[in-house]
């Protein structure tokens, strides 16, 4: 792999129109140093971002715990079946869960 990351980049020109291609055009290098700027900024001044999306991210996590804890109480109904399917031992662990989410 190295090898052929150092041919390609490190290469010699096999192609002379291949000389005159310019390594970046001065609007590219614009792009990068603003794309830096940016990057150095958002690692910098990262409070500003997290406060900004400090309340989104909470109400999406409130709605994600709403769901799990709906989604707890609708299980315990689906335990006798798995019972009849599991073999004894499975069918206690169900049951052992069922029992502790049916106790919150």
């Amino acid at each position: 792999m190295l090898w052929s990351y150092q041919r390609v980049f490190f290469g010699e020109i096999t192609h002379e129109k291949n000389r005159q291609l310019s390594d970046i055009s001065a609007r590219e290098k614009w792009i990068l140093v603003v794309m830096a700027v940016v990057t150095l900024w958002m690692g910098i001044g990262s409070p500003y971002f997290t406060r900004r999306f400090a309340a989104p991210v909470k109400m999406v996590l409130e709605q994600m715990n709403t769901r799990n804890v709906i989604e707890e109480v609708a299980a315990p109904a689906a335990v006798p079946v798995a019972k009849a399917k599991n073999s004894a031992g499975q069918a206690a662990a169900v049951n052992e869960n069922s029992e502790r989410l049916a106790s919150r």
